[in-house]
């Protein structure tokens, strides 16, 4: 087995930043416009649409992750280490359950769903789950928004403060 490395590969670097612009782009379509689903080919279109894109680019990067090495736990006591291991794996959940459950609310709705107009089948929920689903996609958007604070203030003090080079790891270069 090859020994550990101190940075992440490149496919990881760029899962990591392609990820987080998606999901950044989809909770401000989220926060600042209505998304309304009679609007498919608008901000609902391309809501949905980068929605299960990061659905595609989670699975991808989870059977990447399994499959390769990544850097150590950052230098630290253990409560911020815990607390970074459970923030990742947060930050997998929520990347799964948004997208899940934006096409569980969409199929719920009884619109159409695409990828790019790419048709995608509708997954079988009721109509009775659509004001849970509604509600619960939205605050998971504002669980990722707190957490995604949390993730990018860590960054900054584990690079300006702690200077112990954590952030250049994801880093290109």
């Amino acid at each position: 087995m090859p020994a550990p490395t101190d940075r992440y590969n490149g496919v990881s670097q760029a899962l990591h930043w392609l990820i987080a612009l998606l999901a950044f782009a989809l909770l401000a379509m989220g926060k600042l416009f209505d998304v309304d689903a009679d609007d498919a080919n608008g901000i609902f279109g391309w809501h949905t649409a980068l929605g299960l894109s990061v659905l595609i680019l989670m699975v991808v990067r989870t059977g990447w992750r399994l499959t390769h090495l990544v850097p150590p736990p950052a230098p630290g006591p253990d409560w911020q280490q815990q607390v970074a291991q459970l923030t990742h794996v947060a930050f997998y959940g929520l990347l799964f359950l948004l997208p899940l459950t934006g096409w569980l609310l969409t199929s719920a709705e009884g619109d159409p769903v695409s990828l790019f107009g790419l048709p995608v089948p509708a997954l079988p929920v009721g109509e009775d789950g659509e004001d849970f689903l509604e509600e619960t996609h939205e605050i998971l958007g504002n669980v990722l928004m707190l957490l995604a604070a949390l993730h990018v203030a860590a960054g900054l003090k584990h690079h300006f403060i702690d200077r112990d080079g954590v952030l250049r790891r994801m880093l290109p270069g």
